[in-house]
């Protein structure tokens, strides 16, 4: 089984980002989103797929920056058996310039796929399709969006025979005289109005899929309320009261299982869809340009706000993703991401909190609250202007139309991962906090509580579910036990505040682990107590601001 295991092909993806390596892999894979591997504790980085007795990987794009990722695409490539050198075909030779060194002196199978060629002008295409032929050249020029079962199946039958690319092939490809294309100026970049379209589109990005959310949301709870809550509740009441805590309990795995589920699965498939279409776009690529001035002034660059944005959807695929940033800005984005990030499940809890207390227009303050607390954070813990010195590496990139193939290749990636990850872990604290719940371990530790709530004039009924929400966001459902009667001792200010502290106060346990796994202790230690004081300073701001309303009003 050993010998067998050790002759499999391993091929990678080699190329910079937005190059569009990641649609290769997909339509060579037959549009299998593949399995994911561990990296260094991760099962983000690198994505596997056994295709024809081959192992195709595909590993992060490399960018002009130092970053994680680029260290471990280069050590997939000590890996590899056969390398595919993805280039963008408007800038071949600048971008092979720099991937070239990674493998010249390895002897590995390699071959060349110039993507982009629908943007290519005719004589670069001529001149590279001659070049082909006279001198025998691995090379394909094509368009990852449309490509033929026939240029696939050579690709892979290529694989198999070819041998190390020569260094006097390479020197020719870097003297044709090709045609570098840029992508054309858009709105974007106009100075004045570009930042502001930049902006707009970003929060279309996410406000558009929570509100679709929210709606879709309200309307099916009463339904899965009258036809599967109810009838599990009395289903499980004559059973041992401990089976029926751990199923149908405050924190049972069935009754907030589904009531998270609900609220947290229509913004998660929504923003993959968003998200999706942004990336296939290459919109994403242009906001982050756009906004790369403007994030410096908060210790961060363009880069950032990939997981930033990701975070949106799960605070600990985003931690991972910040593994591209810079090594200078990587932790300022953690922090931002564990505090201004709202994950899908924190959204969801606080859409159904503010829904419960006939005030669903606090979610708008609420985020953008939220994001200029993470601001506030990075600018106060992160003293050094790294951002600013830092290469930011971005390349404008071209905006196309979506693909049906692509845009589902990129929602099915994030869906899989929110059910063969999220969903377990989440159904593991439930029933971990079942059985704390149970023995009464919970109501103890809500006491620790007490005195942040006496500080702030809180009842007490609340530290419950701040308690929970340390284990996770969604932990914030907890304010709506009994039908919301905890609303009624709360005006709309203290309402806000008690879910914002709830939010901020510290990231929920998984993404705390992940923070710890990837920085380690001492760094993870001071990633929480940071953002605990960063917290209940803004607080009191909101206090200070709510009370300076009241007094002109």
């Amino acid at each position: 089984m050993l010998v067998q295991a050790n002759t499999i092909s391993r091929s990678l993806l080699l190329g910079f980002e937005s190059s569009g390596k990641s649609t290769l892999f997909s339509r060579l894979s037959g549009e299998s989103v593949g399995e994911e591997t561990n990296v260094k504790g991760s099962t983000y980085s690198i994505r596997l797929n056994n295709v024809d007795g081959q192992i195709l990987v595909d590993a992060p794009g490399l960018n002009f920056s130092e970053s994680i990722t680029n260290q471990m695409t280069i050590n997939e490539v000590e890996k590899s058996t056969n390398i595919i050198v993805v280039v963008r075909g408007t800038h071949l030779q600048e971008e092979l310039t720099k991937l070239y060194p990674l493998i010249q002196h390895k002897q590995r199978r390699v071959l060349i796929v110039a993507t982009h060629a629908d943007k290519m002008t005719k004589k670069s295409k001529q001149l590279l399709s001659e070049a082909i032929i006279t001198y025998k050249l691995p090379l394909f020029i094509v368009d990852t969006r449309n490509l033929s079962m026939d240029i696939i199946q050579q690709i892979m039958e290529l694989l198999r025979k070819q041998k190390n690319l020569s260094y006097e092939k390479i020197q020719y490809l870097l003297e044709v005289d090709l045609e570098k294309v840029e992508p054309k100026e858009l709105i974007f970049d106009y100075p004045l109005v570009g930042p502001i379209v930049a902006i707009i589109s970003l929060n279309s990005m996410f406000l558009l899929p929570v509100i679709a959310a929210y709606f879709i949301s309200t309307y099916i709870q009463p339904l899965f309320d009258r036809w599967f809550i109810q009838p599990l509740t009395h289903l499980f009441s004559e059973t041992h009261p401990f089976i029926e805590d751990i199923f149908v309990g405050d924190f049972g795995v069935l009754s907030l299982g589904i009531y998270s589920f609900i609220w947290a699965f229509p913004i998660v498939f929504l923003m993959g869809c968003s998200t999706a279409l942004a990336d296939e776009t290459g919109l994403k690529d242009r906001i982050i340009d756009v906004l790369d001035p403007y994030l410096r002034k908060i210790r961060l660059n363009g880069r950032d706000l990939i997981p930033i944005i990701s975070g949106f959807g799960c605070n600990v695929v985003a931690v991972f993703q910040s593994r591209s940033c810079s090594l200078c800005t990587r932790k300022q984005c953690v922090s931002f991401i564990s505090f201004g990030s709202a994950c899908s499940y924190q959204i969801g809890a606080t859409l159904s909190v503010f829904n419960s207390a006939n005030n669903p227009w606090m979610f708008f303050p609420y985020i953008l609250v939220l994001f200029l607390g993470g601001a506030l954070h990075s600018r106060i813990w992160y003293k050094n202007n790294s951002a600013s010195n830092s290469v930011a590496g971005l390349r404008r990139s071209f905006l196309q139309k979506p693909t049906i193939k692509g845009f589902s290749f990129k929602l099915k990636s994030d869906l899989k991962q929110f059910f063969t990850q999220a969903i377990p872990i989440f159904i593991l604290i439930c029933f971990i906090a079942s059985i704390l719940h149970f023995i009464g371990i919970i109501e103890y530790f809500s006491y620790l509580f007490l005195p942040l709530l006496n500080l702030f004039q809180m009842p007490v009924e609340a530290a419950l579910g701040l308690a929970f929400s340390i284990i996770r966001k969604d932990g914030i459902l907890v304010f709506n036990e009994g039908n919301g009667a905890l609303f009624t001792q709360l005006s709309d200010a203290q309402l806000f505040i008690l879910v914002f502290l709830a939010s901020t106060m510290t990231s929920c346990l998984v993404t705390m682990l992940t923070i710890w796994k990837e920085f380690g202790l001492k760094s993870a230690a001071k990633f929480v107590y940071q953002q605990f004081l960063t917290s209940i300073v803004c607080t009191f701001s909101i206090l200070g601001g709510v009370y300076m309303i009241s007094e002109l009003l």
